[in-house]
């Protein structure tokens, strides 16, 4: 009687840490097979998103924190096309409320 209860009193813990483990991995995941073609559809918007940036707005307002890199991976505009499109643009003082040329 003796064993099994020690055995009872690893195996428990043991098992609830396994089951946790398990979740976590399976939340991680995505959740299983039915997410996984959930979780391609949006890739394929977000490269949609990305297409009509770059081919919608002419202008960008620049807001707090934003860089030049920053505008560019928002944008899809390379930061060359930003600066040739821009001149006398001081790429070290953005201010926000600042309006940036994405295309011509």
């Amino acid at each position: 009687m003796a064993q099994k209860s020690q055995a009872a009193r690893w195996l428990a813990p043991l098992a609830l840490i396994l089951a946790l483990l398990l979740t976590v991995m399976i939340i991680a995941s995505g959740g299983g097979s039915a997410s996984t073609s959930e979780s391609a559809a949006p890739a394929t918007d977000a490269t949609t998103t990305a297409q009509v940036k770059t081919t919608g707005a002419r202008y960008y307002t620049v807001r707090t924190g934003d860089t030049l890199t920053s505008i560019s991976l928002d944008t899809g505009v390379p930061v060359e096309t930003l600066q040739q499109l821009n001149p006398g643009l001081d790429t070290q003082a953005l201010q926000p409320g600042q309006r940036l040329r994405l295309r011509s």
